[in-house]
């Protein structure tokens, strides 16, 4: 079995549908300024729907996202980007699984990037 897509439910489609071009390099399907809805993919077949949440809509506390990066210089890069360019995002954290970060989406999520040590492979 194979992941197809993940849906999102979001207060601001453009903000997000720019937020993942921007940090985690996905490409738009769709129009960038739509309103409501906005298809993301990353070329290896994944699919991240986004989609206009209905008012008061919220993800509850610890819900996130994740990808994996190959090595721990690339956490540290974007890590470094993303703080340059002003967006809300963790100090790098090292531990037993390996290198990660935590970035603040606009909605208020987590979307998790990090390198795992050999041995703790998902």
């Amino acid at each position: 079995m194979k992941l197809n897509h993940l849906d999102l439910h979001v207060q601001d489609v453009p903000a997000t549908l720019a937020y993942f071009q921007r940090f985690f390099g996905l490409t738009l399907q769709t129009r960038p300024d739509a309103p409501t809805f906005g298809i993301l993919t990353d070329g290896h077949g994944f699919v991240l729907v986004v989609q206009r949440a209905a008012e008061g809509e919220r993800y509850p506390e610890g819900f996130h996202l994740g990808f994996l990066v190959p090595d721990e210089a690339e956490v540290r890069a974007l890590q470094a980007r993303a703080r340059a360019e002003g967006a809300e995002v963790s100090d790098v954290i090292v531990n037993a699984r390996g290198t990660l970060t935590y970035f603040t989406a606009p909605d208020g999520y987590r979307v998790e990037v990090s390198q795992q040590r050999a041995g703790f492979e998902r």
